[in-house]
């Protein structure tokens, strides 16, 4: 019987045991990479309340976050120049936060001056392609 096969395995063991996780942890994100070092200071509360509450629905690449069920808000919101749908941006992310979306999105996950935060949050930060 030959010993090439349990060479090979033997060679692929190593690397899946101790190279990769040895890479794995010896790589170090820069602090750039981060959706917080990207945020303005004012809009980190709704950063990581959108995090915590949205992102597992709903893609934005401001928050680092890619959701399974909900829009993406860049596709959605980011077609156009900013000026003009910044405002809109918010409105509608804040009505939608406290009135919910016929039956796909619940109303009320967060309320108050902490659906502000996320709202505010959302409009600044969505990556507005210019339109046509």
């Amino acid at each position: 019987m030959s010993k090439r096969p349990f060479v090979i395995f033997g060679i692929v063991a190593i690397v899946c045991l101790v190279v990769l996780p040895f890479w794995a942890l010896a790589k170090q994100g820069s602090s750039d990479a981060s959706p917080e070092g990207s945020v303005p200071a004012g809009d980190r509360q709704g950063l990581e309340l959108f995090q915590i509450n949205c992102g597992a629905c709903h893609t934005l690449a401001a928050a680092g976050t890619d959701g399974l069920v909900g829009p993406n808000l860049d596709e959605r919101f980011g077609t156009g120049p900013k000026s003009s749908l910044q405002k809109s941006t918010y409105t509608t992310v804040l009505t939608t936060i406290q009135n919910g979306l016929r039956g796909r999105m619940p109303k009320g996950i967060v309320q108050g001056a902490q659906a502000r935060a996320v709202a505010k949050f959302v409009a600044d930060n969505v990556q507005y392609i210019p339109g046509p």
